[in-house]
């Protein structure tokens, strides 16, 4: 999808920044670029990837090695922010200050197009409001939609016997509390590893989601634990 809104931005003569957080969604967001439009003239800016493009037509920028480099990026009529539920509502933070840095670079026609799976915040509600970065949803692929086209699985859904009380969960920047939701699941990971592998004898991978790379580590040393057992 931002591959081909870039696209479309550059057959009206419009230049683009593609915004994400994180050098995998980069890397991923370049490569899909670069696959769907193959001459295209497309740099990237990133203090982990090593590079620091600024003159090509379209940029895949990592936010934390731009947001104070708005003014090097030239004109830009696009800027298309990944996961933008990152944004937050009020008028701060590394999203905000380039954008409104890149206006003032003489861009003041600028256009953003978010992206995200979850347009919301956690305690803020929704990302679209009348004095925010973004004022309506332009389109929405819903979950039951995508199931009955054949683009997802369907879901089934059933109670597990482990268990976890989350209502004592802080959060922090819109997110929950990484350690204290590690500290929480722990004393459960025997007994849902246990029920995953009696779920799952049938099937030929299974995608397990934790919270975090340690719950992982722990997660994936129980299940080997077991099946090595079986």
């Amino acid at each position: 999808c931002i591959a081909d809104l870039c696209r479309q931005a550059l057959e009206w003569g419009g230049r683009v920044i593609v915004l994400a957080n994180r050098k995998e969604l980069l890397q991923q967001n370049a490569e899909k670029i670069h696959k769907l439009i193959p001459n295209v003239s497309l740099g990237v800016y990133s203090a982990g990837l090593n590079f620091r493009h600024t003159h090509h037509d379209i940029i895949v920028a990592g936010i934390q090695s731009v947001f104070r480099k708005a003014a090097e990026l030239g004109s830009r009529q696009l800027v298309i922010p990944d996961e933008c539920h990152l944004i937050p509502a009020r008028d701060e933070g590394m999203y905000r200050t380039f954008l409104s840095d890149l206006r003032a670079a003489g861009n003041e026609d600028l256009r953003v197009i978010g992206m995200t799976a979850t347009p919301f915040r956690t305690g803020e509600g929704s990302l679209c409001r009348a004095n925010g970065v973004f004022q309506g949803i332009a389109y929405n692929a819903d979950l039951k939609g995508l199931i009955a086209q054949g683009y997802l699985c369907p879901l089934t859904n059933r109670p597990t016997v482990a268990e976890v009380k989350t209502a004592g969960l802080h959060t922090r920047a819109g997110e929950f509390v990484a350690r204290e939701v590690e500290d929480l699941f722990a004393p459960v990971i025997r007994s849902a590893c246990q029920e995953i592998v009696a779920a799952t004898q049938d099937r030929h991978s299974v995608l397990i989601f934790c919270t975090g790379v340690s719950h992982a580590e722990q997660v994936a040393q129980e299940i080997e634990r077991i099946t090595g057992a079986m």
